[in-house]
């Protein structure tokens, strides 16, 4: 059958890799309950399909039976694989996407031939703070698909009139490397390996610095450590880099401003004058160039280094899947089911990032941070800014906390952090999560911190004092950190972090449905007529229970 070709894409379009030591990548796994009844709805990861990339270029799918995350104290990185689709139409006109393989190139009258990648990654951080192109740094390379060695992206910086690149042509930073797998037409485990793919391995996680960037003090303790090792004090010390100080009558800083090396905000030891060090993080893209019948077909996608997960077996409640869902995807009705179902899991999320926050102590950062404003520790209807806040003056939005907080036992040194996961480890069953937002729900309407509005919501000028449904990033007090939901968290602006508007807006028009007259009436009769709903807890109870009643042999 002969194919016409429409289109060409990668799938996916955009991953994350994760930098790491190790020379081994990390094996592939997927989150999924907790199987026992101890766990409770926790989520565990279970090792999934991985590709094992042989001598000749090709890729062995096998199933680890456990997953290392590090090999002698070395993390492995996350190298992700990218597939290259094709849209094609077939003689009687039905048209279809495939994976673009070497029998579908075989179909286009093409071959491995016809294909061609060019790969682009950069870190233009330190470009970005001085507004000086030649402190960031890039590498470029084209490779043909039938070539399916490694190939190193070397990156060094632009030079510029009037000031010296960062990182020399001849000490070049290395910020991964980019393999075409080798086709091979047969299947296995379900993976069909004629695929054409391409894997970017991300760089080990090193700094680089200049030969001065030898020692130097820790903010907040003035410890002395060395900043980079001596073998990677390899920049330039000319550099503007070295001249960046934060000062925001010299440069257009980002928020928060304070997250280089050099920067001293509690001990001013080095005047916040940058040391002049950058890692080998980065951003790229990959574009694919297919020529078949003299047309030339082409598409991007887009990768991200960034470093280890440290908690891999913990879902965020909110995450780069949420914005883009935010963004991308309609919101459900009210008396939809995924809505329930998305909101429960949102709560489950909520109780596994708990899990690895100090609230205590993000609870004295906020206090610190929100020192610095003019207003008063308390103004209008919403929580305290400053030491009450989260205290038995900040009701009604505290309510209980202070009197779980007030007679701590002896040997709980975070009080606040014990409390939050005794609160919400209830609410990751949804009988009780139901049962809270029906009984709670003028509560659940004050603790949420609204998101920021649609720029069609705001005002101008701004409106004097903040909406209840919206905040506003021109109004000082929305920008400020107080106890509600999710509390003295920061965003990526360093304000003051809120839910997606898709995620508030699903949890309040669940609360008004719950609540009102009719269908509580109506959920009440649905409860004492029908079956128990099938929670989380209850699965893992009745898969336990089922288990044990098997039959065991002898």
């Amino acid at each position: 059958m002969k194919l016409q070709l429409l289109e060409v894409f990668f799938y996916p379009p955009m991953a994350i890799a994760r930098v790491g030591g190790s020379n081994n990548p990390l094996e592939s796994f997927t989150w999924q309950e907790d199987p026992t009844l101890r766990g409770a709805a926790k989520t565990i990861i279970s090792p999934a399909i991985s590709l094992e990339i042989q001598a000749d270029g090709s890729a062995r799918p096998y199933l680890p039976s456990i997953i290392h995350f590090k090999d002698e104290g070395l993390f492995r990185p996350v190298a992700p694989f990218f597939e290259l689709w094709a849209r094609v139409q077939a003689d009687d006109g039905a048209q279809s996407e495939v994976p673009l393989t070497g029998e579908i190139l075989q179909q286009l009258d093409a071959s491995l031939a016809a294909v061609s990648y060019l790969v682009e990654a950069a870190n233009l951080k330190a470009a970005r703070r001085t507004g000086d192109p030649t402190c960031g740094f890039s590498a470029r390379l084209e490779i043909r698909a039938s070539d399916n060695h490694r190939h190193a992206l070397l990156a060094t910086s632009p030079r510029g009139a009037g000031s010296e690149p960062l990182v020399f042509p001849d000490r070049p930073i290395p910020l991964g490397t980019i393999q075409a797998i080798r086709p091979v037409s047969i299947e296995e485990m379900g993976v069909n390996l004629d695929v054409l793919r391409l894997r970017f391995t991300p760089a080990s996680g090193h700094i680089y610095g200049p030969p001065i960037a030898t020692t130097g003090p820790a903010p907040g303790t003035g410890k002395i450590h060395e900043i980079v090792p001596a073998v990677n004090r390899i920049l330039n010390q000319n550099s503007t880099w070295l001249t960046y100080d934060a000062d925001f009558n010299r440069f257009n800083n980002p928020e928060p401003f304070d997250t280089y090396d050099g920067a001293s905000v509690t001990i001013p030891v080095s005047s916040d004058r940058s040391w002049g060090v950058v890692d080998d993080t980065c951003d790229g893209t990959i574009r694919a160039i297919v020529t078949i019948g003299g047309e030339r077909f082409t598409t991007t996608a887009r990768f991200f280094s960034a470093p280890p997960d440290f908690a891999p077996d913990r879902r965020p409640f909110l995450s780069l899947a949420d914005d883009l869902t935010d963004r991308d995807l309609p919101l459900p009705g009210v008396d939809d089911a995924l809505t329930t179902q998305e909101i429960a899991d949102l709560f489950q999320r909520v109780f596994e990032t708990l899990s690895l926050l100090n609230l205590d102590a993000n609870r004295a950062w906020a206090i610190n941070d929100n020192s610095s404003s003019s207003l008063p520790g308390k103004s209008l209807n919403l929580p305290y800014i400053d030491r009450d806040t989260m205290t038995e003056r900040d009701r009604p939005y505290a309510d209980k906390v202070p009197d779980l907080i007030s007679k701590p036992v002896a040997h709980d040194r975070l009080p606040y952090s014990s409390v939050a996961a005794a609160v919400h480890g209830s609410l990751t069953d949804v009988e009780a999560l139901t049962d809270f937002l029906r009984t709670f729900g003028v509560r659940v309407e004050q603790l949420l911190r609204p998101p920021y509005g649609a720029v069609s919501e705001l005002s101008q000028p701004p409106a004097p004092d903040p909406n209840p449904r919206f905040r506003d990033a021109r109004i000082e007090r929305d920008r400020l950190h107080d106890m509600r939901m999710p509390p003295y968290m920061r965003d990526s602006d360093a304000t003051a972090l809120s839910l997606t508007r898709r995620q508030y807006q699903q949890i309040m028009e669940l609360v008004d449905r719950l609540r009102a007259p009719e269908t509580t009436a109506l959920a009440r009769s649905a409860v004492a007529s029908t079956a128990p709903a099938i929670t989380p807890v209850r699965q893992h109870v009745e898969r336990v229970l089922a288990r044990r009643a098997q039959p065991q042999p002898e």
